[in-house]
């Protein structure tokens, strides 16, 4: 780590003025502009993350960033995407994702590509031939329970202001889990309320989260208050 890091008052959180103030405390002569390319070249080496709006914080042993191996099938999906639908955002959550968090581990995958409202039935025209049988637009609870199978394909509309993947766009992050968790009705289905507590605990302690990203897009699902429960529980489970 850069020696005159250690001279942030809180390495879990600091601004960029904070970030200036220590770095001239090394280089005293460090105008505003060179400390914004400094805090930049630090980010781009993952030495530093940011954690919310103005709000970084130091990359440590303890604490990660968050990322998933995608399977081969969520690269096909891309694949179709990209060549079909050059111009449409999507984003691709697998459901076994959640293994990582949960006691009881899910056994069958379930594939949810979340593609931008009033697009679901043109892409699953598309898709139907080669995910014959395992594949849903826009399911009920029931209809996803009723023809749930592994690998099973499920086309869901994207809320806008979603949050983007930090290494693809494509890729389902930290913040969206955990606020679609509390929100997406399928995904309720899929995880015991018992679970929830201890999801929210370990993606706190051992992953870097944009609290910025996270509530605004909680605020967007109107799910804050549900978030909040889950997060006041997992802070005191800590303390």
């Amino acid at each position: 780590m850069e020696q005159f890091l250690y001279n942030l008052p809180n390495k879990d959180n600091f601004s960029r003025s904070d970030f200036l103030c220590a770095l001239r405390q090394e280089r005293k002569q460090v105008t505003e502009s060179a400390g914004r390319f400094y805090l930049q070249k630090l980010l781009d080496r993952e030495e530093i993350v940011r954690v919310g709006r103005n709000a970084y914080c130091v990359v440590n042993e303890k604490v990660k960033k968050y990322d998933y191996e995608y399977s081969e099938t969520s690269y096909n999906l891309v694949q179709h995407m990209k060549e079909q639908y050059p111009l449409v955002e999507f984003r691709i959550f697998e459901l076994v994702q959640l293994n990582e968090f949960v006691n009881h581990q899910i056994a069958r995958n379930v594939f949810f590509l979340s593609v931008e409202s009033g697009l679901g039935d043109y892409i699953f025209d598309a898709l139907k031939d080669d995910y014959a049988g395992h594949i849903l637009v826009n399911p009920t609870v029931d209809v996803f329970h009723q023809y749930w199978s592994d690998n099973m394909v499920v086309i869901e509309k994207l809320i806008t202001e979603s949050p983007k993947g930090s290494f693809e766009v494509w890729h389902t992050g930290l913040e969206k889990m955990l606020v679609d968790l509390v929100s997406d009705k399928l995904l309720l289905s899929c995880v015991g309320r018992g679970e929830y507590e201890g999801i929210f605990t370990q993606a706190f302690q051992d992953f870097f989260v944009d609290e910025s990203q996270f509530f605004r897009y909680a605020r967007r699902r109107n799910a804050k208050e549900k978030v909040m429960e889950y997060i006041d529980k997992s802070w005191l489970r800590t303390v």
